[in-house]
């Protein structure tokens, strides 16, 4: 998992309306987890926020609901909510 690959993730959805077309048509979290698997991109729920966040780090609060949901369902779970 990376924060590169989060980034390279967010940088597509940004650029390619194919791609954000196809993500926005998965039905559940699960069919997103495994659409942005099968297009090469391995990221945790931290490394995807701080590729979303203006600062690059995600806030003490976001950053205490990651945890809580790895802590759940482990480092491999997703913020695709």
């Amino acid at each position: 998992m990376s924060l590169e690959s989060a980034e390279d993730f967010v940088a597509r959805l940004h650029q390619d309306p194919q791609f954000r077309w196809a993500l926005g048509e998965c039905k559940n979290k699960w069919e997103r987890r495994r659409f942005v698997v099968t297009q090469g991109y391995r990221f945790s729920p931290a490394e995807l926020v701080c590729a979303t966040s203006p600062t690059g780090r995600a806030s003490p609060e976001r950053a205490a609901v990651i945890d809580r949901v790895r802590r759940q369902h482990g480092d491999a779970s997703y913020a695709f909510m």
